[in-house]
């Protein structure tokens, strides 16, 4: 008949048992169903430890009785932790020496012995003497006078003192000593329980699921049948599970019903124990599950017991997993189970083995339960009727619909964050029914990326500079996945996340400006880049460094890399001072959502979605711009710079050619045209415009005898016509901005706007004058 007997064990009797060496031949074994033992952290020990010292109630521990070869033998049940920690302390006491140990008024007599009186030198004495007694095991039967002399060196107060420092030092070890005698003898309650050992884990469960630390899987652990035992092929698994218990027994415990000889040979391990190993041998061969890879290896790591609840089951029912498993071949399952796990590994690999960021390459992008959620629905569809020796029928029509919405999937759920809340729960909904044999729609898509670049730009980046994060790394994955040829996979080429407006170029604006902050690490500023082009670049853009540009093709960074042009980036070279900041804002905010549009064309491009305007798509410019009607709603759809050149049309009533981005030349080809724009900037009670001129939209122009710049002010309204003969008169009386030798890059163009439509030209040398320039409004 079952039944409790009380018994007083003092703590010494208590860890001689756990080191097998109690002097009645009583021992202490773990059972296999136990946690591990170093679940206890340096805080824990330390509490408890103290709470011995200062006499308070520690709990009782519950052991199980039976006899071994004519040895009695006591089953751990409950209270390993404060075993183990008893256990050290009583080997090791002065492991729980702390420098707060030692009294201020122990300090002060040292320093009256030293001739000391500076209540700062109390830490010292602390020091000192705690790293003499950290290097023992003991307290007892010490030598002091090398601490003793220590102290008196570095206080300089000669060797006269070091017997009286010895006495005072030895007297007060010698209490530590008598502490832990006192302690050693402690009597701790300990309740022996004799019954069937059948019914062990029930206890064991019942104790450690009322509200004490242990998780759900240690729970399990003693919940589940242990004798239950089923032969494995898989020889990586049994090692794992002899690790757990190897944990045990190098720490000198003993574990009940363990062998490790046998366990290897027979590769006989029960259901817990199997699940254990399995989710250590997936997370080691499996890169998309890397998930707590550096857990010791008596802890248990969740995922294998999710996983497999999650293909075998419709709801979170791991607590009775345990059942399903007994009429299943745990080799066909786990053979099933990595074909599932391969499957989902390939479809998703176009994105997770993408030669992006060279420092990233091991960077684990998904959620566990994304990739869990993606590999049980998977698995489902693959073995029906829990036959898992064959791929079910249908999975051939599925298959191909499976992998390209995986693939959706996995980059829509990281982008929108879908996984950041929930857990096994929204596995079990992704499954009923499958989410992933849905398309997802061209909107969904297009809401998704939108609110993507939206929450990039709300950041204020500053001092502070944000690191890529996992869905700006998939997202730069996707762009360049038309973009990288097979040639740029294969090779050794190293790739750098490269802001392209750089970091530190635009910390310095942003200070110029008196700013706040810009969202300098938004997507839109992000691109690939190999990383001798870099890193050869430093801290200018790829525009502004002309020996960076002697190093590589212009061409093809920014078809291949960028996707910009040098117009993009003029705004970084404008003169910004103080009250700017607006400006600079307004500009960024400008080029990173014209550059976001074209990335997001290519996001689309590269994984087969169709784009999708959420607004009316803006017509493209053709070759010939003709003499428009006066189609008032057909201009309103047109870009900025499409008005104006659409305007200067109408004006001049002939057609225009474009020749270059921005360049145009009359019918006759006798007229050429340079088209820029600026927004409008408040300047006291007027309106200010800035634009670089550059001489290399020019050449476009050929042979043309006369040539223009125009400049639209704002809107298409104000269209100012400016001879490039007139701008090289005034040339001199610009400013201009440099590269590092001292080459002219431009020269800025700066124009006024006052309330009564008064537009001045500005300028800047040898003094400050605006002249008007009426004459050349469109």
């Amino acid at each position: 008949m079952a039944g409790c007997t009380p018994e007083n064990w003092s703590l010494q009797d208590l860890s001689s048992a756990l080191q097998d060496m109690h002097k009645d031949h009583k021992k202490i074994v773990v059972p296999m169903f136990q946690r591990g033992s170093g679940r206890w952290g340096k805080e824990q020990e330390k509490t408890f430890i103290d709470s011995l010292i200062k006499g308070y109630p520690v709990g009782t521990m519950l052991f199980y009785k039976t006899v071994e070869d004519n040895q009695e033998t006591y089953i751990l049940v409950d209270g390993l932790q404060r075993g183990n920690c008893i256990r050290k302390y009583m080997t090791n006491p002065t492991e729980f020496f702390y420098d707060s140990n030692i009294s201020d008024e122990f300090c002060k007599n040292i320093l009256t012995i030293v001739k000391s009186d500076n209540e700062e030198d109390y830490q010292t004495i602390r020091n000192l003497l705690t790293a003499f007694i950290k290097e023992q095991k003991t307290f007892k039967n010490l030598q002091y006078f090398n601490p003793a002399k220590e102290i008196a060196e570095t206080f300089g107060a000669g060797y006269d003192c070091i017997g009286d420092l010895i006495i005072i030092i030895t007297e007060f070890f010698e209490k530590r000593q008598d502490l832990y005698d006192r302690i050693a003898s402690t009597i701790i309650p300990v309740i022996v329980y004799s019954g069937e050992e059948e019914t062990l884990p029930e206890i064991f469960d019942r104790i450690n699921s009322k509200g004490t630390p242990l998780d759900k899987y240690e729970i399990y652990a003693a919940a589940w049948p242990v004798n239950e035992k089923y032969t494995i092929s898989n020889a990586s698994i049994v090692e794992y599970v002899i690790a757990k218990y190897d944990a045990f027994t190098n720490d000198g415990y003993k574990i009940h019903g363990y062998n490790r000889e046998d366990m290897r040979a027979s590769k006989k391990v029960n259901a817990f124990e199997y699940l254990f190993g399995l989710s250590k041998y997936l997370v080691e061969k499996y890169e998309i599950l890397g998930f707590n890879k550096n857990l010791s290896s008596d802890t248990v790591n969740p995922l294998a017991y999710e996983l497999v609840n999650a293909c075998l089951n419709d709801s979170d029912k791991i607590k009775t997993l345990y059942v399903r498993l007994r009429d299943i071949e745990l080799d066909v399952l786990e053979v099933a189970l990595c074909k599932a796990i391969e499957f989902v590994n390939n479809a998703i690999s176009i994105v997770t083995k993408f030669k992006g960021n060279s420092r990233n390459a091991n960077k684990i992008f998904h959620s566990k339960y994304q990739i869990l959620s993606m590999i049980s629905t998977t698995f489902k569809e693959m073995y029906v009727d829990g036959d898992f020796s064959a791929i079910a029928p249908t999975w051939n029509d599925k298959k191909n619909i499976i992998a390209r919405n995986l693939v959706h999937f996995y980059v829509y759920d990281i982008l929108t964050n879908y996984w950041s809340e929930g857990g096994t729960g929204k596995i079990h909904a992704a499954a009923k029914p499958n989410r992933y044999m849905n398309e997802i729609s061209s909107r969904a898509w297009m809401v998704a990326l939108d609110s993507f670049f939206e929450k990039s730009m709300l950041r204020a980046e500053k001092k502070n500079i944000a690191n890529p994060k996992s869905e700006e790394f998939v997202f730069l994955n996707c762009i360049y996945l038309k973009t990288f040829t097979a040639m740029d996979q294969l090779s050794i080429e190293k790739f750098d996340v490269e802001h392209i407006a750089p970091k530190e170029q635009m910390r310095k604006l942003i200070d110029a400006c008196d700013g706040e902050g810009l969202p300098i690490s938004c997507i839109a500023n992000l691109c690939y880049l190999p990383e001798y082009v870099n890193r050869s670049k430093g801290d200018k853009n790829f525009y502004q460094d002309k020996k960076y540009l002697l190093h590589v093709k212009l061409k093809d960074v920014e078809t291949k890399y960028s996707f910009t042009e040098q117009e993009d980036m003029d705004w970084m070279d404008m003169p910004y001072e103080k009250n700017d900041f607006p400006v600079l804002k307004d500009y960024y905010t400008d080029y990173c959502t014209k550059r976001f549009e074209k990335i997001k064309h290519l996001f689309c491009e590269s994984l087969g979605i169709e784009y999708e305007d959420i607004i009316d798509e803006e017509p493209k410019i053709v070759q010939k711009v003709v003499v428009p009607s006066n189609d008032k709603q057909q201009n309103k759809k047109a870009k900025f710079a499409d008005k104006c050149i659409i305007r200067l049309a109408q004006e001049l009533n002939t057609e225009l050619i474009k020749v270059g981005r921005s360049t145009y030349i009359s019918n006759d080809g006798n007229k050429g045209y340079v088209i820029t724009t600026s927004k409008a900037y408040k300047q006291g009670n007027r309106e200010k415009y800035w634009f670089a001129y550059r001489r290399n939209p020019l050449a476009d122009l050929g042979n043309c005898k006369e040539k223009y710049v125009v400049y639209g002010c704002k809107d298409e309204n104000t269209l100012i016509c400016l001879p490039v003969d007139e701008i090289e008169k005034s040339i001199d009386r610009l400013n201009l901005s440099t590269d590092e030798d001292g080459e002219v890059t431009h020269w800025h163009m700066v124009f006024f706007k006052d309330n009564a439509g008064v537009v001045t030209w500005m300028m800047s040398k040898p003094e400050i004058e605006e002249i008007s320039v009426a004459k050349y409004l469109v």
